[in-house]
C-alpha cells in the first residue's frame, strides 16, 4: 500500500524523504471559513455540470453499465456521500462540503489532493486548508523535473500468472534516476501459493487490489533476473502539472482497495486511471469489455499519444544468450568449468592461450551465469560470494572494457492484435465444410512472433463452429479452454524445458470416419534445439487423457511421443509441422497418430492467411485440407 512506504522525492538542492500521513493536524481556525459560501460553491459546480465531466468521472473511476453508473473503486472510505459509489453528483456535493468546511480532526486536502486541485481551479476558490497541508505544499513546490515511465515486463511462459506480461509506472527525477526511481504497482493483496485457488479467487474477484510503491530496482530484480523477463520502458510525455496531478491521485488511492479481477479489473487496467486523470478526454479506461490484456492497454496509451520514447532492458537470460552467441566451444567449456566451481579453472584461464579479449568474454559471461544460477538457488550464499568475488577480482586485472550491444527485439505493441476471427473452408474425408473460429486471446506458433515471447503459444477459449454441406450439419468442432506451448531453445549454458498443456473439447476421428466430441487433457515436456535463427526442432514425451461416455470406463489415457519443427524462412512466412503418436493403454487400448502441417502468411497486425493439412490414424487414415483468412482485433 502506497503510504506504508517511504517515497523519495528531491528538492532543488538535495533529496529528502517524506512519508505521507493523512492524520496531520490541520492547524486552521474556524474563522477562516466564514467568507466561504458552501451552497454558492455547490450551485456553481452544478451550473458548470462538473459532476458529468470526464475529469470528475476519471477521479472517481466511474463507469456506465447496464444498470447505471458505478465506480470501480470498492472501498467505502474512498467516498464521502453514502451513495457516492453510484452517484457522481452526490459525491461532488459531499466533496465540496468536505474540502471547504471546517474540520477540527483532519486536513481534508491530505486525503483528496487531486479532487481539491481540480475543484480549486473550476470553482476559483482556495480552501484555507491548502496553506497548512504540508504534503500538498511539498509536491506543489517541487521544482526538479519528474519523468514518468510506463513499464512493460514481457511475459514469462514458465510462469502462467505472468504469461500476458504486466505493467507498472515509475517516477524518477535527477536525484532518483533509472533503477533508483520508485515503482508504482497495482496488484492483488494475497499470500496464496496454491495455484488453482489463486486462479479461482483472481478470476471471480475474491482478492482486494491495492496500489503500492517500492524501489524500481527491486522490480527489475524480480522481473529481469528471477523470472527472466525482458523489460520495456515507455517514457510518458506528461508535463510537470500533469505529473503532479497524477501524484495527487496516487496519494488519494493510498490504502484504498478495488476488487481485483484477473481478466478485466487487473494490474494494467487500474494503472490506466493514473494516466487518464491527467488527460481525462483520453478515456483510456473505456472500451474494454470482458478482458483486459496488458499489451492492449499499452496500445491504448500509445495511440492516445502519451509516449515520447522507449527503452529496452534485457533480462539476464537474454544477456547470457547474447554473450554465448559470441563465444566458441572452448570458451563456453571454460565458463561451465568456472560456474561449476572446478578447482583451478580460473588459474588455468589466466595461463591459457586465449587472447585478452577472449578471456574477458569468458569472465563477463561467467559472472552473468553465476548470478543467474544463484537466483535459481543453485549456490549457497557463501558459495556464490566466494565464486563471484574471485571472478570479479580476475576481471578487474584486465583494463579493457567490452561493449555487449544486445539488439532490441520488436516492441510488444508492434505484434498482432490479441483476438482473432478465422474464416475457414476445407474438406474432411471428401466432405466439404466451412468453419468460423473465434479466439479471444492470444497467440499461436504460426502467428507473427514479432512482439511476443519467442517460441510461445498461449490460447484461451478458442471456439470453432463447423458446417458440413453434405448433411447440413452444424456442430461445435472445438472449444480449447487452454492451449499453452513453450518451445524454449536450449543453449550450452541454459537448458530450459519445453512443455505443453492443452485442455478442452475437440472432435477426433476415432471410429468409422465419425468425429467424436471428447474432452481432452494433453501434457508434455521435452527440449527444443535451435538449428538456425529461423529453424527450431523439438521433441516431447507426452501424456493424453480423453473423456467420453462411449469409451470403456468413460476414459482413455496413455503416453505418447511428439516431434516437430517451427521455421520462418522469410519475414512474413511461418511454417509448423509435427507428429504426435499416442498409445492409449487404459480403456479400449489403441494407437492414435496425428500429423499436421501449417503454412501461414502474416501480412500485418490485422490480417493473415493460413493453409493446413492434417491426417489422423486410428486403424485407418482420415485426412483434412483447409484454408483460412484470419482477422486480428481487440
Amino acid at each position: 500500500m502506497i503510504l506504508h512506504y517511504q517515497h523519495v522525492l528531491a528538492q532543488q538542492n538535495q533529496p529528502y524523504e517524506i512519508t505521507i500521513d493523512i492524520q496531520d493536524s490541520t492547524q486552521v481556525t474556524k474563522e477562516l471559513f466564514d467568507p466561504i459560501n458552501i451552497d454558492q460553491l455547490i450551485s456553481k459546480a452544478h451550473t458548470k455540470n462538473l459532476s458529468n465531466t470526464s475529469q470528475w468521472w476519471a477521479l472517481l473511476h466511474y463507469k456506465k453499465n447496464l444498470f447505471g453508473i458505478k465506480s470501480l473503486v470498492d472501498d467505502p472510505k474512498f467516498f464521502l456521500a453514502s451513495d457516492g459509489k453510484f452517484n457522481p453528483k452526490s459525491e461532488l456535493e459531499a466533496t465540496i462540503r468536505y474540502l471547504y468546511s471546517y474540520n477540527e480532526k483532519e486536513n481534508p486536502i491530505n486525503r483528496f489532493m487531486a479532487r481539491y486541485e481540480w475543484l480549486k481551479k473550476e470553482l476559483q476558490t482556495t480552501s484555507p486548508y491548502e496553506k497548512y497541508c504540508t504534503k500538498y505544499q511539498e509536491i506543489i513546490s517541487f521544482k526538479d523535473t519528474i519523468k514518468v515511465n510506463l513499464v512493460f515486463p514481457t511475459g514469462y511462459i514458465n510462469s502462467p500468472a505472468s504469461m500476458f506480461g504486466h505493467t507498472l509506472l515509475t517516477v524518477q527525477s535527477q536525484y532518483n534516476p533509472g533503477l533508483l526511481s520508485s515503482a508504482i504497482n497495482y496488484a492483488a493483496n494475497t499470500n496464496e501459493t496454491f495455484g488453482p485457488l489463486f486462479a479461482f479467487r483472481g478470476i471471480f474477484g475474491f482478492y482486494k487490489g491495492y496500489f503500492s510503491i517500492m524501489p524500481y530496482y527491486m522490480k527489475v530484480q524480480e522481473y529481469g533476473d528471477l523470472e527472466s523477463r525482458d523489460i520495456w520502458e515507455y517514457t510518458l510525455n506528461l508535463n510537470q502539472d500533469e505529473v503532479r496531478f497524477m501524484l495527487f491521485h496516487i496519494w488519494e488511492l493510498d490504502n484504498v482497495y478495488s476488487d481485483y479481477y484477473f481478466f478485466d479489473e487487473n494490474c494494467s487496467f487500474n494503472l490506466l486511471y493514473l494516466m487518464e486523470v491527467t488527460r481525462p478526454d483520453s478515456h483510456l479506461a473505456d472500451n474494454f469489455f470482458f478482458w483486459v490484456i496488458p499489451i492492449d492497454t499499452m496500445r491504448k496509451v500509445i495511440n492516445a499519444e502519451f509516449v515520447e520514447r522507449t527503452a529496452f532492458r534485457p533480462s539476464r537470460t537474454t544477456t547470457i544468450n547474447h554473450m554465448v552467441s559470441q563465444l566458441n566451444t572452448d570458451q563456453i567449456n571454460v565458463v561451465k568449468s568456472i560456474a561449476n566451481q572446478n578447482n583451478d579453472s580460473l588459474t588455468n584461464l589466466i595461463n591459457s592461450s586465449f587472447t585478452e579479449k577472449q578471456k574477458i568474454q569468458i569472465l563477463d559471461c561467467a559472472s552473468e551465469f553465476i548470478q543467474y544460477r544463484y537466483s535459481n538457488k543453485e549456490y549457497t550464499q557463501k558459495e556464490y560470494q566466494d565464486l563471484f568475488i574471485n571472478v570479479l577480482k580476475i576481471r578487474s586485472s584486465f583494463t579493457q572494457t567490452l561493449t555487449y550491444t544486445i539488439p532490441n527485439p520488436p516492441r510488444p505493441e508492434t505484434g498482432h492484435y490479441s483476438s482473432h476471427v478465422r474464416l475457414q473452408a476445407g474438406i474432411f474425408d471428401e466432405k466439404p465444410y466451412t468453419e468460423v473460429v473465434y479466439r479471444p486471446s492470444y497467440h499461436d506458433l504460426c502467428d507473427d512472433p514479432s512482439g511476443f515471447i519467442s517460441g510461445s503459444q498461449i490460447i484461451f477459449g478458442e471456439t470453432a463452429i463447423r458446417y458440413y454441406y453434405d448433411n447440413q450439419n452444424l456442430l461445435l468442432q472445438r472449444l480449447e479452454l487452454i492451449n499453452i506451448e513453450s518451445l524454449s531453445p536450449i543453449n550450452p549454458l541454459i537448458k530450459p524445458l519445453s512443455w505443453k498443456v492443452i485442455t478442452g473439447f475437440d472432435r477426433m476421428p476415432l471410429e468409422n470416419n465419425n468425429q467424436t466430441l471428447v474432452y481432452q487433457l494433453n501434457t508434455g515436456s521435452g527440449y527444443t534445439i535451435e538449428i538456425f535463427k529461423w529453424l527450431q526442432i523439438y521433441g516431447m514425451i507426452e501424456f493424453s487423457g480423453l473423456l467420453n461416455n462411449n469409451f470403456k470406463h468413460n476414459i482413455e489415457a496413455g503416453p505418447g511421443l511428439s516431434a516437430g519443427i517451427v521455421l520462418q524462412p522469410f519475414q512474413h512466412i511461418r511454417i509448423r509441422s509435427y507428429i504426435v503418436d499416442t498409445y492409449y493403454l487404459y480403456g479400449d487400448a489403441f494407437n492414435f497418430i496425428t500429423i499436421k502441417a501449417i503454412f501461414q502468411y502474416n501480412f500485418n497486425q490485422r490480417f493473415s492467411t493460413r493453409f493446413e493439412v492434417s491426417s489422423w490414424y486410428n486403424e485407418q487414415w482420415d485426412n483434412q485440407l483447409s484454408g483460412a483468412l484470419i482477422f486480428y482485433f481487440w
